[in-house]
């Protein structure tokens, strides 16, 4: 008997590894509502830092994002801010027609809104608030970069695409990378209804390929080339490459890391067998986490 939606969320509290060193959970008032978020704050931090905004996938938490993802090893090295927002409910309300977004809260508000709170206190570096996301959360980054793009510095999504019918039509150009498994159930990457196995109605989503396209036409890449990388070791039924796009206009880069047998996963996570029996397979070929970071850093906003 297949496994509820509502039932994915638990289960990565239950089968990841210890949590890392706690990070401070936080309120924070937006649009009449006191919203949650955690924040990893590197050792040592006095003056504003980049940060990378982690968004949770539906029916997930903050805490379990921090867990699954262990971003914040990375944050520490690499002398950054990690941020993870809590969606009501555990959803964010990312722009999809179902359920209807007026009754939902207004969750780009609450985004924005954190990121001038938390620059106007000295820890982060408002030219540089990076979104990134999974499943749920990855077209709520989407819906940041369509909707927002002059606020945020670059989005990463991970096992999302953009929704059916969702106009896409950011302000300006910005970096932007994609990571999605061909074999992933619940967010198809050739398109179609959302995690169909448990009787839809949550919207569809078009094909990972159409908004590659959508996002290359309006930062002007002309050309990609493709960048195979080596198969993992031990193997673990996955091959990776990374589509490239190249003569983009300033200020825009587009990658997309193509996870062959890959599922709805965020690869370099260590999941385990019960996770990955639901999920799909997390790619050990690549860490999104350096990747994402390693996209980020090499594409700074404009001065």
């Amino acid at each position: 008997m297949p496994l509820r939606p509502s039932l994915v969320g638990a289960l990565l509290l239950a089968t990841l590894s210890s949590a890392p060193a706690p990070a401070s959970a936080e309120s924070l008032l937006s649009g009449g509502i006191d919203r949650h978020y955690e924040v990893f704050r590197p050792e040592g931090a006095v003056e504003p830092r980049p940060a990378v905004f982690l968004l949770h996938g539906g029916a997930g938490t903050a805490e379990g994002m921090r867990r699954y993802t262990g971003f914040d090893s990375l944050a520490e090295d690499a002398g950054i801010v990690a941020v993870y927002p809590q969606g009501i409910e555990r959803r964010w309300n990312d722009g999809r027609s179902v359920p209807s977004p007026a009754d939902l809260p207004r969750d780009d508000q609450f985004l924005l809104d954190l990121a001038d709170h938390l620059s106007a206190i000295g820890l982060v570096d408002r030219r540089r608030v990076y979104i990134a996301g999974i499943s749920n959360g990855g077209i709520m980054a989407l819906q940041m970069a369509c909707s927002h793009a002059e606020r945020i510095a670059g989005i990463a999504v991970i096992a999302a695409s953009l929704p059916v019918g969702f106009q896409c039509q950011p302000q300006r150009s910005l970096p932007v990378i994609f990571f999605n498994g061909t074999q992933d159930r619940f967010i198809p990457f050739a398109g179609g209804p959302i995690a169909a196995q448990y009787g839809g109605g949550r919207g569809s989503v078009i094909p990972v390929e159409q908004s590659l396209q959508i996002f290359a036409r309006g930062a002007g890449c002309v050309t990609r080339h493709a960048q195979p990388l080596a198969d993992p070791m031990p193997p673990d039924g996955t091959k990776v490459r990374i589509l490239v796009y190249d003569d983009c206009r300033p200020g825009a880069a587009l990658e997309s890391v193509i996870i062959e047998g890959g599922g709805h996963s965020w690869p370099g996570a260590r999941q385990g067998l019960i996770l990955s029996g639901i999920l799909g397979s997390a790619t050990r070929a690549i860490d999104a986490n350096v990747e994402l970071w390693r996209f980020f850093s090499r594409n700074p906003p404009p001065p």
